[in-house]
This record gives C-alpha cells, sequence and structure tokens, in this order.
C-alpha cells in the first residue's frame, strides 16, 4: 500500500522592499510576517541568514544601470548573530569590499528600525555576465 506524501509547504518569502542600488552596494528594507517568527515571537536566525543572502547577492552585482546588473551567486557566507529582531520592519545593507571580474567580496548588515544591530555578514560572490540579473 503507498502512503500520501505530506503536502508541501512553501518556505516563507524574503521579498525585500524599497530596494536602493549603487555600484557595489544595496539596500533594502523587509517586514516580517508571523511565517517569519519562531514561537517566541522573534524572527527566525534561518530568516536572518536568507535575507542576508539577497541583499549581499544584490550588492555583489549592483549597479545602478540595470543593463551592467550583474546576476551573483554565493561561494560563501559567514554571519554573526548580534541582537534578535521581532516582527518590527528591518533596514539591509550590504557592499562589495573587493575581488575583481569574476569574484567579489561582501559585507552585510542588518539593523532594526531604531538602528540596533541584529546580524553582520561577509562572503564571496561569483558574479555573472554584465545584464545577467532579472529585475
Amino acid at each position: 500500500m503507498r502512503s500520501e506524501a505530506p503536502p508541501r509547504t512553501l518556505p516563507p518569502s524574503l521579498r525585500v522592499a524599497d530596494i536602493e542600488r549603487g555600484i557595489g552596494s544595496a539596500a533594502a528594507t523587509f517586514l516580517a510576517g508571523q511565517e517569519h517568527l519562531n514561537l517566541k515571537g522573534m524572527l527566525h536566525g534561518g530568516i536572518i541568514a536568507g535575507l542576508m543572502d539577497v541583499i549581499m547577492t544584490i550588492a555583489a552585482g549592483s549597479h545602478p544601470d540595470p543593463a551592467q546588473r550583474r546576476f551573483s551567486i554565493t561561494l560563501s557566507l559567514s554571519l554573526n548573530f548580534i541582537g534578535a529582531a521581532g516582527a518590527d520592519p528591518l533596514v539591509l545593507r550590504a557592499a562589495t569590499t573587493g575581488g575583481g571580474r569574476r569574484i567579489c567580496f561582501c559585507e552585510g548588515r542588518i539593523e532594526d528600525a531604531a538602528g540596533n544591530l541584529i546580524a553582520t555578514a561577509q562572503g564571496a560572490f561569483k558574479l555573472m555576465e554584465p545584464g545577467s540579473e532579472r529585475t
């Protein structure tokens, strides 16, 4: 007898808003929903890690001109949890710190609306060809 597989659930969305792009830098905001919080009402650490990956990959290939934006792939990510966050809006920032034509290095930070530091990160990213990032 064949048992039915449990229904698949989709992961919570990590969509960020108000994205600002510079050359090798990015900033955005994120508003958590109930699905992003743990049983204590705090933002789950996996969500923080995912948000850091999102903002740092945007920054890695960022450029104000969409034709110059480059899709990037995370090669490594090191995360430091500094403080706790709830359902309040978060500010995400990241910038490149070095690298070359194909690989770049970034630093990122997440703060709550009051400016309290939630997390920092460093990572390495593989850059694809200019114009490869879809908006």
